[in-house]
């Protein structure tokens, strides 16, 4: 028997429809969970985390609540380079972009150094003295040299000038000369190639090479620290010639520049084989 038009429509409408709603469902679901992840997320509400560098603790509460986060002291360092009670570390770094409601860790400077034991470093090795110092939170101020059959051993450690004994309580941060072996022949050492270095690399490498720091005779551009940490030598009094040694615990000048646009270090720079003392002068005694 034939079905008329009409039931036929009927009958495609109602597939059509049954067809048709478990999509509609799905969709719908899909929708809602999508708008409740976003709500969730605070999709779009990111906030931006300021630079609180040198900041005290407060301002920086007052800087992170006017953008909905929240600041948290998680530890402390002493440093000379911010006021104290100041933000030293912040993480998130400043610039990043986070949800409202993220915490803020902070690191302040302590209002006083805290105090450790000087260790003993007589008889150490140049190299692991430094070490020493570097790991208990000391710096090394000067390398200073005398006549010793052991070259670059430490003989003698001072402090302001006088000798520092072991276990001698001492304010990190503090600076301390290493008086090191000369040798019996007076070792030399070749002049490093200091041009491209940072203030802070051109220590490294002169305390690698047996020299000292001398005079940091300009620095072209700087106007905050930062442009000072980031500065790169463009000059130095001795010059690095091929030819030209020179005795253990010189000091070489240098000059800065804020403009670090073609200045990149040599190749190797941080190859402490290249600084190892090759060739020596005879003591007249």
């Amino acid at each position: 028997m034939c079905r008329s038009a009409r039931e036929l429509d009927h009958m495609f409408r109602n597939r059509f429809v049954q067809f048709l709603m478990p999509l509609v469902v799905v969709g719908l679901l899909l929708l809602c969970g999508w708008l409740w992840l976003r709500y969730f997320t605070r999709h779009g509400k990111a906030m931006r985390v300021p630079d609180m560098k040198g900041m005290t603790f407060d301002e920086a509460q007052m800087a992170l609540a006017g953008r909905e986060l929240r600041a948290f002291v998680i530890d402390s360092v002493y440093t000379d380079e911010y006021p104290k009670g100041s933000v030293v570390v912040q993480d998130p770094v400043a610039g990043s972009d986070v949800k409202s409601g993220r915490k803020v860790y902070l690191v302040l400077n302590a209002s006083q150094p805290k105090m450790i034991d000087m260790p003993r470093l007589v008889d150490l090795s140049k190299r692991q003295a430094i070490s020493v110092l570097e790991i208990i939170g000391l710096k090394v101020k000067e390398l200073q040299y005398k006549p010793d059959p052991c070259t670059d051993c430490v003989v003698a450690q001072l402090y302001k000038g006088e000798p520092i004994a072991e276990e001698t309580r001492i304010r990190a941060g503090e600076s301390i000369t290493l008086v090191l072996g000369s040798g019996d022949r007076g070792q030399r050492v070749p002049v490093p190639d200091l041009v491209g270095l940072t203030n802070a690399e051109v220590k490294m490498v002169l305390n690698m090479a047996s020299l000292n720091l001398g005079v940091v005779v300009t620095c072209d551009g700087c106007n905050t620290a930062t442009d000072s940490a980031l500065a790169r030598v463009w000059r130095q009094v001795p010059g690095a010639q091929a030819s030209e040694r020179i005795s253990l615990g010189t000091a070489i000048d240098i000059w800065l520049n804020a403009d670090t646009t073609g200045l990149r270090p040599a190749d190797g720079w941080d190859d402490p084989h290249q600084y190892e003392q090759t060739d020596t002068i005879d003591v007249i005694e």
